[in-house]
């Protein structure tokens, strides 16, 4: 019987499967060309609550983006409570048929809870047949008749309706046995130079403890249908303790391992918040975490990590964008032009790259703001990457 999804795989854009990085030019000048900046949403009530963008390209190479708006009164609640009780909330989807110089709302997905946390933006990605994959966690949406935990959902009408879950195995239990919240949510979905799914994120261990964590990742070989889970083998001290495990992102490298950033609290100063990475490798059944130390950038939200067609990985942050071309080992600042003021995203960026080369990073103005203090908006930024 022919495989018809091998078949469309293997005609999709090369864009969509943020490949392995290939060895870049060796001079560190790679700089950003023909930047542009633009407001693509506005909430319809001032001030709009829009926030924690999801992006990414579908088969046809349309740029997709998704975030969370919450709407409703904002007289007589307490400006600062991040209780969203009551709220029209609801998750936005959005689509581009131009590299981004128009956009077409193609759904509304209401829901309830106390808190816009339904399914983080970066853990949307798209199928061979034109549907979209996200992953949710459950476990924040106790209004809802979903499981309490994380799953998988698809859609084939680009965010209207969505399927039944799909509930991967736990990573911290036997393949069999789906019971459990995995606490974080998975924050990103990728698609591999192999054609598989990758998703990652950190699962918490102990219910008594909500800090406490490890990261781990899940593999999907079908379009998501079914999943794979690995676990990591901690090897260092500093890999283990409270606020170790947070947010984190990964890039193909080539040979199977992936360059990663982490979120962490900084072992020498729990209160103080940093960034470490290190390199994935799998040894047996288990992966480890080489090169395990600290980056060169501050911290800033969830890292954001892009393996581009050229070759370089892009890390961007609200403190700017920095380049690697020898897997992390330095990296430099991506440079926008000799009299541009230096590069900033705006908060928790989420970066793709069309198969023209356009890079995007989709953001939102404001921060982890509660609802009816700040004036938010989600903003895209697009430039070229280019070694003169």
């Amino acid at each position: 019987m022919i495989r018809w999804s091998a078949l469309i795989l293997a005609f999709l854009p090369a864009a969509l499967f943020h490949g392995r990085a290939t060895p870049a030019a060796t001079a560190p000048d790679w700089r950003a060309r023909n930047f542009h900046r633009k407001t693509i949403y506005s909430s319809p009530q001032s001030p709009g609550y829009t926030a924690w963008v999801g992006a990414w390209l579908m088969p046809d190479d349309s740029l997709m983006v998704t975030f969370k708006q919450a709407t409703g009164p904002v007289d007589g609640r307490n400006r600062n409570d991040y209780d969203f009780t009551g709220l029209d909330l609801a998750n936005i989807y959005l689509r581009s048929n131009d590299g981004g110089a128009t956009w077409l709302k193609t759904a509304e997905d209401h829901f309830r809870g106390p808190s816009p946390g339904f399914a983080w933006g970066g853990s949307h990605c798209a199928l061979a047949d034109g549907a979209i994959l996200r992953a949710v966690d459950g476990s924040q949406l106790p209004l809802n008749n979903l499981p309490r935990r994380i799953f998988f959902q698809r859609s084939s009408d680009l965010g209207k309706t969505w399927g039944a879950p799909i509930i991967p195995p736990d990573p911290t239990r036997p393949v069999d046995n789906f019971l459990g919240d995995f606490g974080d949510c998975i924050t990103r979905v990728r698609r591999l130079s192999d054609r598989r799914l990758l998703a990652t994120g950190v699962v918490r261990i102990d219910p008594k403890h909500r800090d406490l964590g490890e990261p781990f990742l899940l593999f999907s070989a079908d379009e998501g249908k079914t999943w794979e889970s690995h676990r990591f083998k901690l090897t260092a001290p500093e890999m283990r303790g409270n606020f170790a495990w947070d947010e984190w992102d990964c890039a193909e490298l080539s040979g199977g391992s992936f360059l990663a950033v982490f979120r962490r609290a900084d072992p020498a100063d729990p209160k103080k918040q940093v960034r470490w990475q290190g390199i994935l490798l799998k040894r047996g059944d288990r992966w480890t975490i080489d090169r395990y130390r600290p980056a060169p950038f501050p911290h800033s939200g969830h890292p954001d990590l892009l393996a581009t067609r050229e070759g370089p990985i892009l890390h961007t942050a609200t403190t700017g964008i920095h380049f690697t071309t020898d897997a992390g080992e330095s990296w430099q600042v991506l440079q926008f032009g000799a009299n541009a003021a230096p590069y900033k995203s705006l908060y928790y960026p989420r970066t793709v790259q069309a198969s023209n080369g356009r890079i995007y990073v989709f953001s939102h103005r404001g921060a982890d703001n509660p609802y009816g203090k700040t004036d938010q908006s989600i903003v895209m930024d697009a430039f070229d990457l280019a070694n003169p």
